[in-house]
């Protein structure tokens, strides 16, 4: 499948590991010390990595002067990757999402230059619908970058792979315990959720695990693809930190701080 991704010029593309989401109390003492208050939390955060996965996105919008608070706290280069609203997703299932999803990024706006991919994740009961996905994938801004995660197995196919490659829009590799998707990158984007390896969102990766990962990595990274990794083991204990920081290390890329 990944032979049929177009041309793409050689240079080594940029790698990039966070988790999804930082707001976990379970994280207070171990990731973040004790007393810190939580509206300093992202700041911390953003001292040891340089992207986030935001997940409360897919419940609600944030207010613009949250957004715009994030934006501040947020030092330069950092980069928020942002889950798309459930009712593009799970209630509009992609169908007469122009409005909502113009409300949608008009929402993030203050982001700015620190705004990464929008994760497109859609429900387990969404089967294959290949003019449906061609015509969403038509009404989305140009200059978006944009990532889709498919729950439901029957998505991942040639013909799919091939649309979001000609896109330039990413599939999501990901594991959720036993529900694991292919290992492939489409578009200039090699973009992974990790869920859990042996149990859903929580447990901790073994290192040979990760291991196996960095390898596929680097190697996307040489076909000059960008690399975007979030671990969301977040149920207990501050497993996804600790992974996060392990891949970033097996990457070559020693975390800040």
């Amino acid at each position: 499948m990944a032979e049929e991704a177009r041309a793409r010029p050689r240079r080594l593309g940029t790698a990039r590991v966070g988790t999804s989401g930082w707001t976990y109390p379970n994280w207070r003492g171990t990731f973040y010390p004790k007393g810190l208050k939580q509206a300093d939390w992202l700041a911390w955060y953003a001292g040891r990595f340089d992207t986030v996965e935001l997940n409360a996105s897919f419940y609600r919008l944030p207010g613009p002067a949250m957004v715009a608070r994030w934006a501040e706290i947020a030092p330069p280069g950092f980069l928020f990757a942002v889950k798309a609203s459930r009712l593009l997703t799970h209630e509009r299932r992609l169908a007469g999402c122009a409005e909502p999803l113009a409300t949608f990024l008009e929402r993030l706006a203050p982001l700015g230059d620190k705004l990464g991919p929008i994760l497109f994740q859609l429900p387990p009961n969404l089967r294959p619908d290949l003019p449906l996905l061609e015509s969403f994938l038509a009404g989305l801004p140009p200059s978006l970058r944009c990532a889709f995660e498919f729950r439901e197995p029957g998505w991942w196919t040639d013909p799919v792979l091939r649309l979001l490659d000609r896109a330039d829009a990413a599939f999501v590799s990901f594991e959720l315990a036993e529900l694991r998707s292919p290992r492939i990158a489409t578009g200039s984007l090699a973009y992974v959720r990790l869920h859990g390896h042996e149990r859903r969102y929580r447990g901790s990766y073994p290192e040979r695990a990760l291991a196996d990962w960095a390898r596929w990595l680097e190697a996307e990274r040489g076909n000059g693809r960008d690399v975007l990794v979030y671990f969301d083991n977040t149920a207990e204990a501050d497993d996804a930190v600790r992974n996060a920081l392990s891949l970033r290390r097996l990457l070559g890329h020693d975390p800040a701080g």
